[in-house]
């Protein structure tokens, strides 16, 4: 085979000679003052020479680059992205969420877990956590999550001695060998966190083997979310390779006003993130709520609240709103001037809050409303004809079956 061995130096050099001709070329332009005329007329003779010699093909470009393009019908029949959840977590995929210590980020991992094991039952979770004793565990959902899919929910996380990287590294070798081969599922890797599953090297984590079994899980139909943490001073510190590697990322922080955790999209590459609120009690997720709505400071949701409050009861021009809100002492309050006010009505009529309209027959009055929910339709109009409207029986509200 030394044929061939020698045929393929020879083509991996001509295709390495353009690449050396760019940098002679560069070399040449930035150090000319300081060459002989011998040594610039060698190297631009080496530089013709090289060109000569380029690897080159018969076929026309579109040929030769054919299985790099995409065609229209290619484009068209694309598949639509498939989410482990809506808009958050999408299938197939490397993640980092992001946030400080006791902001709430298993609370929301565990509240995600609980969403795809009841809605997809070919899902199967495998958390990985370096740090959560049992005691903890107990407390959390996670022991709930244990009780009710024994069969598809792994907390991982036990300590057998050495190091915990290295034996999740043979775990993650054994799922991507699972995924392989049961085509119909999908796997899902959670590792909290991350500075605690990823091999190091010198301390930090090892950039040559960060997300190595991660990709070829995503390459065979699996997903990977890991959690990572903020350093004392609440900034990211670590390798930005981290982030770059990763197919989308979100901050996770929480407002405590009015007890909520948020989800801030920081990196979505080609999938359509979006930010996600979910309102707390006791430290667990209650419910969903709209992301724009808590996703701001105390005194402007108190703002919020009071305009729709006020409008339930009909439409108000702007005067009229400012005027209620210094009766209700929101202007000394909360330190807000009337001018940030007006604007707050507009912007928040903008983001489909309210609805408003400038009336040029009312001397160019801005006007607000909301729209009012429609009556509910009796059901059986038979029933209330059949109705006796004497004064003993509506007194007994009786009605004819």
């Amino acid at each position: 085979m030394k044929s061939l061995q020698k045929a393929k130096t020879r083509i991996q050099q001509l295709k390495g000679l353009p690449y050396l001709v760019i940098e002679a070329k560069a070399f040449l332009e930035k150090f000319s003052e300081f060459l002989s005329e011998d040594e610039k007329t060698e190297i631009t003779q080496e530089i013709q020479e090289a060109q000569n010699s380029k690897l080159t093909s018969k076929k026309p470009l579109q040929e030769r680059f054919k299985s790099h393009f995409y065609t229209y019908e290619e484009i068209k029949n694309a598949p639509a992205t498939r989410w482990l959840v809506q808009d958050l977590i999408p299938s197939s995929s490397i993640g980092v969420m992001i946030g400080d210590s006791g902001v709430g980020k298993t609370t929301i991992v565990l509240y995600m877990c609980t969403t795809i094991l009841t809605t997809k039952a070919n899902v199967y979770i495998f958390m990985i956590d370096g740090d959560m004793n049992q005691t903890k565990i107990k407390e959390s959902e996670a022991s709930h999550l244990l009780e009710r899919f024994p069969e598809r929910f792994f907390y991982v996380g036990k300590q057998t001695g050495g190091d915990f990287s290295e034996s999740v590294q043979e775990l993650l070798a054994e799922i991507v060998e699972e995924q392989i081969k049961h085509s119909d599922r999908e796997y899902f890797v959670i590792q909290d966190s991350l500075m605690l599953t990823v091999p190091k090297k010198r301390g930090f984590v090892d950039t040559q083997k960060l997300y190595f079994y991660e990709k070829i899980l995503r390459s065979v139909g699996g997903s990977t979310l890991f959690i990572h943490h903020l350093n004392k001073d609440g900034n990211f510190a670590d390798s930005q390779q981290i982030i770059n590697y990763a197919d989308y990322s979100f901050s996770i922080t929480r407002n405590d006003f009015n007890s909520t955790i948020l989800l801030h999209p920081q990196k979505a590459s080609r999938y359509a993130i979006e930010g996600k609120a979910f309102l707390t009690e006791d430290r667990k997720i209650v419910k969903e709520v709209e992301y724009e709505t808590v996703n701001i400071e105390p005194r402007e949701s108190k703002f919020v609240s009071y305009v729709l409050e006020a409008l339930e009861d009909g439409e108000m021009n702007q005067s009229e709103i400012i005027s209620h809100l210094e009766k209700m002492r929101f202007f000394s309050e909360y330190k807000v001037g009337q001018k940030k006010a007006t604007r707050w009505l507009t912007t928040w009529g903008d983001k489909g809050k309210w609805n408003y309209e400038r009336r040029p027959d009312q001397k160019n009055a801005i006007y607000f409303w909301i729209e009012q929910k429609q009556p509910e339709k009796v059901e059986n109009l038979q029933n209330l004809k059949n109705c006796k409207t004497t004064l003993s029986d509506s007194a007994k509200g009786v009605c004819d079956e």
